[in-house]
């Protein structure tokens, strides 16, 4: 009976054995190691779940403990880490959601920081993201295919106006008076261009001869500075044209000249009318 009994406490303890390890394998060594929480704040945790490995560097260094909603960060994920290995942690670190090998088991892949930053300590909440996946690229993809599949379609509709001679270049391609105008009017061009190229005339003197043009410009300073003056009221013509008393007495001056000047005119046809009345002649 009693190696009945041995030998059934033997099994028991056997199975018990077997059970703890199929229950916690995997995180054992996390029961015996001293480990400290971080969190992760990420949108969308694509699949993650609870055990999945925390990675730095490539090493394993945690697990993932708990992921639940959070109303003020969206998602929370709750990781134990080594605490030996968060000592090259830093607080500006982030924790992404990356997917590995062909099966798609996600882990979390924790960057090390910046070398200016402090070490992260217990219960810190580090930035999280999502790494792009073939979803992703895929969408993007259709998005861009759909954008160039418009521009194609805009380039075909345009191939079809300048086929059935619509618009510009349509003529150019397809009526051959469009393109014989423009060789036209390029040769005349040319023609001109060369006769201007030898001829002696002021177009070529403005072209050639530098001080035609300095002669034009220094004429154009003149006028321009007469015309300054002119504008500030100097001389005869400034004060015409801004003294107010001035241009009235040009004006009655203008006025009387015209009245003596039609008065003249009114006396020479009297004089040619009856010039007996002024011309008297006598005989001695």
């Amino acid at each position: 009976m009693w190696s009945k009994m041995k030998v059934g406490l033997v099994v028991t303890t056997a199975l018990a054995i077997v059970l703890i390890t199929v229950i916690f394998a995997g995180s054992l060594e996390t029961l015996f190691s001293n480990n400290i929480l971080l969190f992760a704040q990420v949108k969308d945790v694509r699949g993650l779940r609870t055990g999945s490995p925390v990675w730095l560097a490539g090493i394993e260094i945690g697990k993932v403990k708990n992921i639940r909603l959070h109303p003020e960060y969206g998602t929370l994920i709750t990781m134990t880490v080594r605490s030996d290995a968060s000592e090259y942690i830093k607080k500006d670190a982030t924790a992404t959601v990356m997917t590995m090998g062909l099966l798609g088991d996600k882990y979390v892949e924790i960057s090390q920081g910046s070398d200016n930053s402090a070490n992260v300590s217990p219960n810190d909440v580090l930035k999280g993201k999502v790494h792009l996946e073939l979803g992703d690229l895929y969408d993007a993809t259709s998005s861009s295919l759909a954008k160039v599949s418009d521009v194609i379609e805009q380039l075909g509709l345009i191939v079809k106006k300048i086929d059935k001679s619509e618009g510009t270049i349509g003529k150019l391609l397809n009526d051959p008076a469009v393109f014989n105008n423009i060789k036209e009017a390029t040769r005349s061009l040319s023609v001109t261009l060369k006769e201007i190229e030898t001829s002696q005339g002021t177009l070529k003197q403005l072209l050639k001869d530098p001080s035609l043009y300095n002669n034009l410009d220094k004429a154009s300073r003149n006028l321009n500075s007469v015309l300054e003056g002119i504008e500030a009221g100097k001389g005869t013509a400034g004060k015409l044209l801004k003294d107010d008393d001035m241009a009235m007495q040009m004006q009655e001056a203008v006025e009387g000249l015209n009245q003596a000047v039609s008065e003249l005119k009114g006396l020479v046809r009297d004089i040619k009318a009856n010039p007996k009345k002024y011309l008297k002649f006598s005989v001695f």
